[in-house]
């Protein structure tokens, strides 16, 4: 958040912070009148791979060249920032189902009084 401006895509911009919304994206930001929606991931090295959850990757489609990925990279030394505007066009994604472990859970069986 506090090094957006130095992205010269959203240089001079308005943020929003959205991340608790759950809406696909970490931040919107108004520049010029033009919105992004972008959403930030980190890799520990120069290179790596990433993945997008399905409604990240839904908004890319939706959205095309108002969605950017900002990449920190180098997260274990320097980081540098990538961007990637239209993620779901200009880069190559595998589908993967992950089904989830059961999840347990411990019920209080009488209320509290």
């Amino acid at each position: 958040m506090n090094n957006f401006n130095s992205i010269e895509t959203f240089k001079n911009g308005l943020l929003e912070d959205a991340r608790l919304f759950g809406d696909g994206y970490d931040f919107q930001i108004n520049v010029n009148n033009s919105l992004y929606l972008a959403e930030v991931k980190g890799i520990r090295a120069n290179k790596g791979k990433f993945r997008m959850t399905e409604n990240e990757f839904n908004k890319a489609l939706e959205y095309k060249n108002d969605y950017i990925i900002t990449l920190v990279l180098n997260l274990n030394d320097s980081p540098t920032f990538l961007t990637i505007e239209n993620p779901a066009y200009n880069l190559k994604f595998k589908k993967e189902e992950r089904l989830s472990k059961p999840i347990v859970e411990y019920h209080l069986i009488s209320d509290i009084y």
